[in-house]
């Protein structure tokens, strides 16, 4: 059993976009908790991922409805009990109490779980009960105590509302005379019921047949029609003379509509995919059609906005275009859909600098002979062995933030940095290797790779035959690999996976046989503010060389030999570095401003004088 309390400070927001892109139930729970001031605390079966995808800003009541009907759709349900909101299965709402709401009293406009009871005055509970049954959800409950005349509903705040609505209408003087359900199957309840009332007020042309039967009841005051648009039906109240009219006029009315002859549809897409879009309709679909066969009784074939079984989806991959077969109302509740699924996505433009950061420790043994001038003598002799032309190494070893970067700190860790100013001064002192810059463009929530590098032959087995040896090769990629998927969340924050590997070989003969190779790689998950620098390092690597130097013979002299040959160590460790830069591009016109920047950086890198000649600054010339 899990507990989530408010955080006052977050809930008097004046507006929020909810983002989730298969989250856990908690985390989601913990977001509302801290949104809206309310303390849930969650059943140990609630589980699971949900999304949530709201292009516009919500209120935060408006916020946790959403939420409320999420958690519905997850089979979940919201039980206030005091103070605390209990998150609980819908199945076993009505075991973990509920909050009892008196008649009256305005119930909220969302999914959880409340109970009612209602008195009636004009019709008797059990026949009420009978008539509501059908239109209670499969986890609610309702029931009626006769000697009071009362009902009591436990379900859905929103479904207790709709049969409140119901109820006002059949618990009157009239309704004594009957009550009938008359669902549609091809025109829509509200358009058929507008136009019955018309007919039976007499607001048009005078009507003839059973429509003049149905108006002459009417003139009674003995008629009266709703649309119940859940159940696409009609609730007729009066005589069984109107009830027969009706019914006459229901049949006229309910039929295919002329362009239904006509039931393939093409629709084209601007932003998304097509085949992607059809497999989310195509879910759609079968889940309405799950859900209608879910419902008991004579709803069942009512209870789903589409028809079951009569919609076919095709996506034209050369058009990007979706081809629908289904009736007119199906297709109208599937285009509106469509169309909120249709929208341009926003971009990620990632700014990436691989690099490797290296500290070296030489000793070295011996006198090295050839001539150097005596100004630059102390530029190799500086940092233990170390060329530092600028006398700048041991400064920038102790700077602070270096120590940072390069030290322990490090370590499976990332840590967010203003910018490539640190990169650059290291740079100028040879402490740092630039693997690789690259740039890439990607839209939201779609993965995007950087593959830099070659195809090297390896040796493989040898087999033995009559006319020889035949060795295999096999060729394998080694260079710089990145896999960057961003995702964009509330509050122009980035969530990018990243999964990147950097792979050598060692010590390359030019040849195929007995290559080693060397691979770091690195797999997370980081989240990141618009236009703000993250790094990540750690991947440490230790090497040790030894280098001899001598003069011909001289060096080779046992005991003087070391006055004519130098032996020098090295120990290298070698911090590799990746910096990630992301920037949202939301329109074109930030594209335009991206492309203008890297256009300028091109040009300034193209204007660069020449790198510094090393041998011409040591002697001078």
């Amino acid at each position: 059993m899990g507990m989530f309390c408010s955080s006052p400070a977050l809930a008097a927001g004046k507006g929020v976009v909810l983002n989730f892109n298969e989250v856990d139930i908690s985390t989601m729970v913990k977001f509302i908790s801290d949104l809206t001031g309310k303390n849930f605390i969650l059943d140990d079966r609630v589980k699971g991922k949900i999304s949530v995808y709201s292009p516009a800003k919500l209120s935060n009541e408006e916020a946790y409805n959403v939420f409320v009907s999420v958690l519905e759709l997850k089979g979940f349900t919201v039980v206030q009990s005091g103070k605390v909101a209990k998150i609980v299965p819908s199945a076993s709402a009505r075991q973990s109490g509920f909050k009892l709401f008196p008649e009256g009293e305005t119930l909220p406009v969302n999914e959880s779980y409340v109970a009612q009871v209602t008195k009636l005055e004009n019709i008797s509970a059990q026949e009420a009960l009978v008539f509501l049954q059908p239109m209670i959800s499969k986890d609610g409950h309702i029931s009626a105590f006769g000697p009071g005349n009362l009902i009591l509903m436990v379900d859905s705040s929103l479904n207790i509302r709709k049969l409140h609505e119901i109820l006002q209408t059949i618990d009157s003087e009239r309704t004594r005379e009957g009550l009938e359900i008359i669902y549609l199957k091809n025109a829509s309840a509200e358009s058929v019921a507008t136009t019955i009332r018309q007919w039976l007020t007499g607001s048009e042309s005078k009507p003839a047949g059973p429509a003049a039967a149905a108006a002459a009841a009417a003139g009674t005051g003995a008629g009266s029609v709703l649309a119940d648009q859940r159940l696409n039906a009609l609730l007729v109240f009066g005589s069984d003379k109107t009830k027969n009219a009706v019914r006459e006029l229901v049949a006229k009315l309910d039929v295919a509509s002329p362009e239904a002859s006509s039931k393939v549809n093409v629709y084209y897409l601007e932003n998304t995919d097509a085949t992607e879009m059809a497999k989310v309709l195509d879910g759609v679909v079968k889940g309405m059609t799950a859900q209608a066969a879910a419902q008991p009784g004579a709803a069942a074939s009512q209870a789903s906005p589409l028809d079951s079984g009569k919609v076919t989806i095709t996506a034209d991959k050369t058009s990007n275009s979706l081809v629908i077969m289904a009736s007119p109302n199906d297709y109208s509740n599937l285009s509106q859909v469509i169309k909120k699924l249709d929208r341009r996505s926003k971009q990620v433009f990632v700014q990436v600098v691989i690099a490797e950061v290296s500290l070296d420790k030489s000793r070295a043994l011996g006198v090295q002979a050839g001539a150097v001038a005596a100004g630059a003598l102390g530029k190799y002799l500086q940092g233990g062995g170390m060329y530092d032309p600028f006398g700048t190494f041991n400064s920038v070893l102790s700077n602070s933030a270096i120590t940072a970067l390069v030290g322990d700190k490090l370590k499976d860790t990332t840590r967010p940095v203003t910018g490539v100013a640190l990169l650059q001064a290291l740079d100028k002192n040879g402490l740092v290797n630039i693997l690789s810059t690259p740039n890439i463009l990607t839209s939201d929530n779609k993965e995007a790779e950087i593959n830099v590098g070659e195809n090297v032959p390896f040796q493989g087995s040898a087999t033995q035959s009559t006319i020889g040896t035949t060795t295999s090769v096999e060729r394998k990629d080694i260079g710089i690999n990145l896999k960057i998927k961003p995702q964009i969340s509330e509050g122009d924050y980035i969530r990018m996976d990243i999964n990147q590997e950097i792979s050598a070989v060692k010590n390359d003969k030019g040849q195929a046989i007995d290559l080693v190779t060397t691979k770091r790689s690195t797999k997370t998950s980081i989240i990141v503010k618009d236009k703000e620098t993250v790094v990540i390092g750690g991947l440490i690597q230790d090497t040790e060389d030894e280098n001899i130097q001598k003069v011909p013979f001289f060096g080779d002299i046992p005991g003087l030999g070391w006055l004519f040959k130098t032996k020098t160590k090295t120990r290298r460790k070698t911090n590799l570095m990746i910096l990630l830069t992301p920037r949202i591009v939301k329109d074109a016109e930030d594209l335009t401003s991206v492309s203008a920047d890297q256009r300028l950086k091109f040009g300034e890198s193209a204007k660069k004088v020449e790198p510094v000649d090393v041998q011409k600054e040591i002697s001078g010339k």
